[in-house]
């Protein structure tokens, strides 16, 4: 052991520090201002901490193996007496397991008087509880914790007392494990195998910041010194030199690297594992393991002797944190990214925040909601995350430049690859082998596991960009567009022209009025199976409009309205909408109707349907996949609209009430009038005849059409 390393027993006496001078402990006394004894409590997570941490202890015991825990830390005050401010849980475990190993093997009181050395000040009941422990032998032939609370000493009060109450839970937890181990006094007092690492405060000027930060791995309730202690044993059993490398980077330079992420409580242990999940997702993935959600397993699995690539995953592990050490990452990140507003130079990745490894820190492994189970770090910053990291561990092989342009078309590649990613190993592995060679070389294959359109989008830019180096700025503007995401497929390549006009129309102009002024241009909805869409107030809809294959009549509208404004505004949507509703040349298509009449237009998904019996018989949708949701027939909608409402409509595809016993209805080519009885029961019915030119086009405007038949049934 070193100078500083220490076990419970040897802790109590004088000691000589490295200047010579001595100082002595005879007493350690958890503070007031300390928690109660956490290890024993009842929870599913403390059960699993306590339990491991038990396991490491009897396992180094049983194996004969040095075990050393972390740092404790406190001030050695006056008369010799200790105070710790950092592991108080650790010692009152290893009092406790002192006691039990004193008491089982009928350790003279001589030899364990030191135990008595060892109190709570954070309640009189806890300091009466221990002294009267440490008295006390139990007989082992049941539970320890109900022979301790049949003795006439221990008061029934003290059952509520968390800290006792915690000590009963691991007395009995010590015993269940240690039962059938002997020679535990000798391996912990004689052999010293447990031991811990011990730093008086008052000799380092501590100032209030490095406390926080010494203490910055303390968390209540933490499996990470637990989780650290079995890592470094597995690895030491793998390549002793190696472990000695990580227990310093744990202790040291990781410690660094993560302080500024701390969170409130001024801990980093929660922000090291999510990091330490997503190098070892990333390590299961390109491996073709599965993912583990336990890190104990997960360790022993990826870094453990019984791994043949252990070494080249520790390898793989410590670079990817080394390469964040020492180092401006928030600079990094804000020198590359933009959040949600282009910035020439920079890459925009469409949220508040451009610092992703501070993102991967946070919210790595945890879901937004327990039902749609929406990952807080998803897939696509994963592979983000992982560009960057290739990046920064080739630096110095790759030219800034070079990564800018190269880091550009992996975002554009992620965001318009939906369907392609997906969590599982084989599709993950391939992304990120793709990933990896696009930052390394530049080069985009003509195959992969990307989407194949936007990938050929890509290499495309490439091409165009040799020739038209003018228009880089406007394409990466352009490609940094929220309803594009990096895909400018809708606008093309071959309409530079419109880059900017695309933007000034959708960051200026009303949405319901560019989908009108859409659809005097031509037909730019887009069909999905048995249903169409159309744009909304919504972004969603036009981002899957703009980014879905089969798109073509979308960009021939698009850039035909492009093309046809000069100044970008809603007044010059409104006249164009105008002339064409002005132009008696311009036929009454059912666009036609959706120009004329905004409330046919949807305001949600912008999904219709439309029946077998032609163009105008059609359901504006209220869901984005089903019929059984709200909907109603565009044209009774937009009559019930005209007449201002002066009529009943229901919300399933219902006919327009005009009274109590007559109901309307339009279909394809006529519209229909019904007459029903009190019970509802149809009577009759009357069919007016819409007429319609040898195209299927209707001649007259139905919808007047429909005031005129309303205003002969139901006169003033």
């Amino acid at each position: 052991m070193n100078d500083n390393e220490f076990t419970f027993q040897n802790l109590f006496g004088e000691h000589t520090k490295e200047d010579g001078t001595k100082f002595t402990i005879s007493q350690i006394e958890i503070p007031i201002i300390q928690r109660d004894y956490a290890q024993g409590r009842q929870n599913v997570a403390v059960k699993r901490v306590r339990e491991r941490f038990l396991d490491n202890i009897h396992n180094s015991i049983k194996e004969h193996r040095h075990l050393t825990l972390d740092f404790v830390y406190g001030e050695v005050g006056a008369k010799g007496k200790f105070t710790p401010l950092d592991g108080q849980q650790r010692l009152t475990t290893l009092f406790l397991l002192h006691w039990y190993a004193a008491k089982k093997e009928d350790i003279s009181d001589a030899e364990c008087h030191f135990l008595g050395n060892f109190s709570y000040y954070t309640r009189p009941s806890s300091a009466d509880f221990c002294n009267k422990l440490t008295a006390f032998k139990p007989s082992f032939a049941g539970l320890v914790s109900n022979e301790i609370k049949d003795q006439p000493w221990f008061q029934y009060q003290w059952s509520n007392d968390p800290t006792i109450s915690g000590m009963l839970v691991m007395i009995d937890a010590i015993h269940e494990r240690f039962k059938d181990v002997s020679g535990l006094w000798q391996a912990l007092v004689v052999e010293k195998l447990v031991s811990f690492n011990f730093l008086d405060i008052n000799d380092m000027g501590l100032t209030d910041d490095l406390y926080i930060k010494m203490n910055s791995r303390g968390k209540p309730l933490t499996a990470f010194e637990h989780f650290k202690a079995e890592f470094e044993s597995l690895v030491e059993k793998v390549d002793p030199e190696i472990a000695n490398e990580f227990s310093h980077k744990f202790d040291l330079d990781w410690a660094d690297l993560l302080f500024p992420y701390r969170g409130e409580n001024n801990i980093v242990d929660d922000e090291f594992m999510r990091y330490f999940f997503f190098v070892s997702d990333l390590l299961c993935y390109q491996q073709d393991m599965p993912l583990e959600k336990d890190e104990f397993i997960l360790a022993k699995t990826l870094y453990g002797p019984g791994n043949p690539k252990a070494v080249d995953n520790l390898r793989f592990l410590k670079n990817a944190f080394d390469c964040w050490c020492g180092f401006d990452i928030a600079g990094f990140f804000g020198r590359h990214f933009s959040n949600n507003q282009y910035q020439s130079g920079k890459t925009k990745i469409f949220q508040d925040d451009p610092d992703i490894f501070k993102q991967c820190c946070d919210n790595y492994g945890a879901y937004a909601d327990s039902v749609n189970r929406n990952r807080k770090f998803p897939l696509n910053m994963t592979l983000l995350l992982y560009a960057v990291m290739v990046y920064r561990q080739n630096e110095q092989a790759i030219p800034e430049n070079d990564f800018q342009r190269r880091i550009r078309i992996v975002r554009n590649l992620i965001w318009n690859s939906r369907n392609e990613i997906r969590a599982d190993a084989q599709r993950m592995t391939a992304l990120l082998a793709e990933t990896r060679d696009i930052i390394l070389t530049g080069a985009i294959p003509e195959k992969g596991a990307y989407n194949q359109k936007q990938r050929e989008e890509e290499r495309a830019k490439l091409d165009w960009l040799a020739q038209n180096p003018q228009h880089e700025d406007e394409l990466f503007h352009l490609e940094d567009h929220p309803l594009l995401y990096g895909c400018i497929a809708a606008v093309g390549l071959d309409h530079p022209d419109n880059f900017p006009k695309f933007r000034s129309l959708f960051n200026n102009c009303d949405w319901k009025l560019i989908s009108r002024a859409l659809l005097t241009i031509g037909d730019y909805s887009q069909r999905l199976d048995w249903r169409w869409q159309l744009g909304t107030k919504n972004d969603s809809t036009w981002r899957d409009l703009f980014q879905r294959e089969g798109f073509e009549n979308t960009k021939a509208t698009l850039n035909g309205l492009l093309d046809k404004l000069s100044v970008i505004d809603n007044d010059s949507l409104e006249g164009i909408i105008d002339a064409f509703l002005d132009d008696a040349a311009t036929p009454k298509t059912w666009r036609y109707y959706f120009v004329k009449y905004p409330i046919m237009l949807s305001d949600t998904y912008g999904m219709y349907y439309s029946y077998d019996d032609g163009p105008y018989h059609t359901l504006k949708m209220n869901t984005s996949e089903r019929l059984s949701g709200r909907h109603w027939n565009v044209f009774t909608l937009a009559l019930h609209d005209t007449l201002e409402q002066k009529f009943g409509l229901g919300e399933y595809g219902d006919r327009l009430h005009l009274s109590e016993n007559i109901e309307l209805q339009y279909y394809n080519d006529k519209i229909t009038i019904f007459k029903t009885d009190e019970e509802g029961n149809e009577i009759s019915r009357h069919e007016y005849p819409i007429e319609q030119d040898e195209n299927g086009y209707d001649t007259k405007d139905r919808i007047c059409q429909g005031i005129e038949i309303v205003k002969q049934i139901i006169p003033k």
